[in-house]
């Protein structure tokens, strides 16, 4: 009964693995195994396969072993057709790499994925890294006197344990008070360090006063960051203690540079990589191996390139020790995108920024994400319901940005049109306004509404306001909505608030801690770069991009295949930011203004 149970499980995950990945499974032995239920996202080590393989007599290499980001399932490739055959007989559905889970199962593969990637982009300039800058000796010293975890004053943050000397970095504003040092200054143990940095060609005019130790287990890492400008000089340098670690380093124009960073070394920042680019770890117990490979280009050029490998190496312990300089007032580097000093408000954006950030992280987005939108979208708000319930018999309403319809009612006695700018959540609406004879809806953008004036005696625009990039295109959608009102006609708008402590958004596990509030996430849209929200946390930004996880509904549905994020975006409003905005229309008064369930809103009449 299990057998037959596991080679139907083997089956589905065949047709799945062909389907979303192209890869063939076969009957017929081959060079490639597919360990069908263990992975990366399973925990599987490399070192538990190599632990295996190495009780398999071999007359040949080892396999290599190739485990996907993600991904449960993992490939081993050998070097003859018969030492495959060997590990498959001894091993399929009976090697156990955790005594109490189930055994692995295995079949033969035609293929497996090439992951190798090459690195198409030259390294941060400005960036430094020393190998060997410490001997073992002083690594040991280091190592005994840093590994701080027990230590009164560290402290133990989201991802790793931390220790300041010289004044805290506070990680709720990512600076420094420079009005309280602390009593422990940067030990002198370090004091070596900063001739052999001059000797390296490092220019340093006075010695670092601000250190943080950084205690990273296994599977630990730091995400996307860069350190802020203003509180800081242009220097930043980190020593590496324990493990070799892959720092992954990414420029705001889409270039990724992943960098090996070996125990023992000195990794120095200036110029544009501390300023221009974000760093970060990956939070995992393995990195990939980075090679150099000499390739021929089509003119016959030879170079040697970055190769991001199939192999991978286990990480251990790491400790790093960053060191940094404080100053104080604004930052005057000339790298605008990133620093602080600079007002990042997308309030006076040029209007084509506006509009392509729209079209990328509004418009594209809801096309892909409409099916599963619409399916977390059931009944309309409470207030909504209440606000159209005033409207009289025989009245048009507008619903402007109407999404998948919720908020038509089913009532005969009024005329009810939907306007909303996604094809497919115009489909999803259509469907639902089937079901109501007194309504319809049409293809319409807020900016460009086709529609003659003073056509509605009431309308509703329900989240829709936060999408617009910049404050003209907010002030000019409520424009529109002026324009289409009758006199005496009433609109109800609500969009996002930033305070979302009165609302049931927040997550009591995932409440934002000040000590981490540093380590954001960046995207950039045409050199504008804008944070990145962790969902179900309190809005710490106006203008930000808020992930939308599309999971495997109806038109997307493979079985086995990722979620995939896609990010949205939102400019989530202050206290009274609505209502401001309702007051710059002349022909507008804000009759009501207040706060539900995590929205701002306003009823508007227009006079």
């Amino acid at each position: 009964m299990e057998v037959r149970k596991a080679d139907r499980k083997q089956k589905k995950f065949a047709a799945r693995l062909k389907c979303s990945k192209g890869i063939v499974c076969t009957s017929i032995p081959t060079k490639f195994i597919v360990l069908c239920n263990v992975g990366q996202a399973t925990g599987l080590s490399k070192e538990a396969i190599h632990l295996l393989l190495g009780e398999v007599p071999h007359n040949d290499t080892l396999p290599k072993y190739i485990a996907e980001k993600g991904e449960s399932h993992s490939y081993l490739i050998f070097s003859s057709i018969q030492s495959c055959e060997k590990f498959y007989n001894m091993n399929n559905g009976k090697w156990k790499p955790d005594v109490k889970g189930p055994p692995v199962y295995m079949s033969y593969v035609e293929n497996v994925p090439n992951s190798e990637i090459v690195c198409q982009y030259k390294d941060p300039q400005g960036l430094h890294i020393f190998s060997n800058f410490i001997s073992n000796d002083e690594e040991s010293l280091f190592l005994q006197l840093f590994d701080s975890e027990d230590d009164v004053n560290s402290s133990n943050l989201k991802n790793r344990y931390v220790k300041h000397y010289g004044y805290e970095f506070r990680y709720g504003s990512n600076d420094v008070d420079l009005t309280s040092p602390l009593e422990e200054k940067i030990p002198k143990e370090c004091d070596n360090l900063w001739a052999r940095l001059r000797d390296c060609g490092i220019n340093l005019e006075r010695i670092p006063d601000q250190m943080t130790v950084n205690k990273y287990l296994p599977g630990q890492g730091i995400p996307t960051h860069v350190d802020k400008h203003s509180p800081f000089g242009d220097t930043i340098l980190s020593l590496s203690l324990g493990s070799d670690v892959v720092m992954d380093w990414k420029h705001h124009s889409g270039q990724h540079v992943p960098m090996l960073v070996p125990a023992r070394s000195m990794l120095v920042m200036t110029g544009e990589a501390r300023y221009d680019w974000q760093h970060g770890i990956q939070p995992r117990s393995w990195d990939p191996v980075l090679e150099q490979r000499l390739v021929t280009a089509e003119n016959g050029e030879e170079k040697y390139v970055k190769v991001i490998s199939n192999d991978t190496r286990s990480r251990d312990v790491r400790i790093s020790l960053t060191f940094r300089w404080t100053r104080s007032g604004p930052c005057e580097c000339n790298y605008k995108t990133l620093c602080d000093s600079v007002d990042k408000s997308t309030d006076n954006i040029e209007d084509s920024l506006a509009s392509n950030l729209e079209e990328l992280h509004v418009h594209q987005v809801y096309e892909k994400i409409a099916g599963h939108f619409s399916t977390t979208r059931h009944k309309p708000w409470p207030k909504v319901v209440e606000f159209m319930a005033s409207v009289p018999p025989g009245a048009v309403v507008l619903d402007l940005g109407c999404g998948n319809g919720k908020n038509i009612l089913k009532r005969n006695d009024i005329l009810q049109i939907g306007g909303e700018r996604s094809w497919g959540l115009l489909s999803e609406c259509k469907s639902h306004v089937q079901r109501v004879p007194a309504a319809d809806c049409v293809r319409l953008d807020l900016l460009q509404a086709g529609l003659r004036d003073e056509c509605a005696d009431a309308v509703i625009c329900i989240a829709v306001i936060h999408h617009f990039s910049s404050k003209v295109r907010r002030i000019e959608s409520i424009s529109t909505i002026s324009r289409l009102l009758r006199p005496e006609g009433k609109a109800l708008i609500t969009v996002w608030a930033k305070d979302q402590t009165k609302s049931n958004y927040l997550c009591k596990s995932k409440q934002t801690d000040d000590s981490v509030k540093n380590d954001e996430i960046h995207a950039t849209v045409g050199g504008l770069s804008l944070p990145v929200h962790e969902n179900r946390t309190q809005f710490q930004h106006n203008d930000l991009l808020v992930p939308w996880k599309l999971r495997n509904i109806k038109e997307n549905k493979i079985a086995g295949q990722p979620e995939s994020t896609l990010l949205r975006y939102y400019h989530v409003f202050e206290e009274n930011e609505l209502v401001n905005l309702c007051n710059e229309i002349p022909n507008l008064r804000v009759e009501k203004s207040f706060y539900e369930e995590g929205n701002w809103c306003v009823i508007c009449k227009k006079i």
